[in-house]
C-alpha cells in the first residue's frame, strides 16, 4: 500500500509546516488552500522527489483543503506553531489520517464513522457530531460541509445548529449570514418582485441585478453550484436555451460556489453569452439572504417588471416554460 506521510516538528508564533513524503509519486502537483479565507488564493504543492513541504501563518486554528487532480479534496486543520502529521494510501485517498492537533484527530474519527454508513445517514451524524463538540472549530466546517453547501437545506435543524454554534463561534460571518438566510426563508413567490440585488462579477466588480433599464425581455435567474450533481448538465442545457432564445430571454447564472476557481472553469466560455456571478461565500452569500434562496437547484423567470411569473427546481419544468413563453 502506497502511503503519504506528513511528518511534523514544532513551531513557535504563527507559523505551522506541512512536510510531506509522497510514496509512489516521485514528481507531481497537488493544490492546497484555505476555504475559509475568501481572499486566499490557491497554492501548489510541488511534489520533487516525493516529497514536499508547505509553510505559512494563521492566527488561529483553521482548515486546509488539499486538492488531487483527480478532484478528491481532504482537509487539514492547521493552527499557529504546530506541524501536523499526515499519512494517506495514493490508491485509497478516502482514507487519509491527520494527527498532531485535537482538531485532526476529531476530524479523522469523523470520517471514519461516516464511511460505514449510507449516504442518507450522514446528516444525523453530522449534526450529533456538532452537538457533542459545538466549540471546536471542526464543527464550524462539518456545519458547512453538510448543512450550508447542501442542495435542500433542512432548515429546521440548520437553525437549531446555528443557535447551538452562535453561542461559542459569536464572530463567525458563515453562522450570522445563515442565521439571516433562515430568517428571510420561503419569501420568494411566484407574482412577487424579484429585489434588485447587488451581484459580484468575474472581476469582483459590484453590478445590480437590474442594471439595464432598457432591457425588457424575460430573464431567467438561476441557482446553481459547481458542487451540486449535474451541474455540468445544467450549464450545458442552459447554454442551449440561451443559443435558441437569447433575443426573448436574459439568462443570469447567479453560483453558491465558495471555491472560485471552480466556478471560473466551468463557466468562463460563457461570459459572452451569459451573465455569471458568484462572490465565493456559497449560502452565506447576501444574495441568498437577501433573495430567500432556499435550495438548488432553483429557477425563477421573471418578466420585464421583474415579477417573478415561474418558479421551480426542475430543469424540464423551466425549459418547457421558457418554449412556450
Amino acid at each position: 500500500m502506497t502511503t503519504l506521510l506528513l511528518l511534523g516538528c514544532g513551531h513557535s508564533g504563527n507559523e505551522f509546516t506541512i512536510e510531506g513524503e509522497f510514496a509512489g509519486m516521485k514528481n507531481g502537483e497537488l493544490f492546497i488552500f484555505p476555504p475559509t479565507d475568501l481572499n486566499a488564493t490557491i497554492d501548489t504543492l510541488k511534489i520533487k522527489d516525493g516529497r514536499f513541504e508547505y509553510s505559512g501563518e494563521t492566527y488561529d486554528t483553521i482548515p486546509y483543503i488539499i486538492l488531487f487532480p483527480n478532484a478528491v479534496e481532504q482537509v487539514v486543520f492547521v493552527a499557529p506553531g504546530k506541524t501536523v502529521s499526515y499519512s494517506a494510501a495514493t490508491n485509497d485517498l478516502k482514507n487519509y489520517k491527520v494527527e498532531g492537533t485535537d482538531e485532526n484527530e476529531l476530524m479523522t474519527e469523523f470520517r471514519e464513522k461516516v464511511q460505514e454508513v449510507k449516504e442518507t445517514e450522514v446528516p444525523a451524524l453530522a449534526r450529533q457530531f456538532i452537538l457533542d463538540h459545538p466549540e471546536s472549530v471542526v464543527s464550524l466546517y462539518i456545519f458547512g460541509r453538510y448543512f450550508v453547501q447542501n442542495d435542500h437545506p433542512d432548515y429546521k435543524t440548520t437553525a437549531e445548529l446555528v443557535k447551538l454554534l452562535r453561542t461559542y463561534h459569536p464572530t463567525s460571518l458563515q453562522l450570522f449570514v445563515t442565521e439571516e438566510m433562515i430568517k428571510n426563508a420561503g419569501s420568494i413567490v411566484e407574482g412577487g418582485k424579484l429585489k434588485n440585488v447587488e451581484l459580484t462579477t468575474y472581476r469582483k466588480d459590484k453590478r445590480k441585478l437590474w442594471s439595464n433599464k432598457d432591457d425588457d425581455r424575460y430573464s431567467l435567474v438561476f441557482f446553481w453550484a459547481s458542487w451540486q450533481r449535474n451541474s455540468y448538465d445544467l450549464l450545458f442545457r442552459i447554454r442551449n436555451l440561451q443559443r435558441d432564445y437569447s433575443d426573448k430571454v436574459r439568462f443570469v447564472g447567479i453560483s453558491l460556489d465558495n471555491q472560485i476557481y471552480r466556478w471560473e472553469d466551468l463557466t468562463r466560455r460563457d461570459s459572452l453569452i451569459i451573465e455569471h456571478y458568484c462572490d465565493g461565500l456559497s449560502w452565506s452569500s447576501p444574495v441568498v439572504s437577501d433573495l430567500s434562496v432556499e435550495y438548488l437547484p432553483l429557477y425563477l423567470i421573471v418578466d420585464k417588471g421583474h415579477k417573478i411569473i415561474f418558479k421551480t427546481d426542475d430543469l424540464e419544468k423551466m425549459t418547457d416554460k421558457i418554449k412556450k413563453l
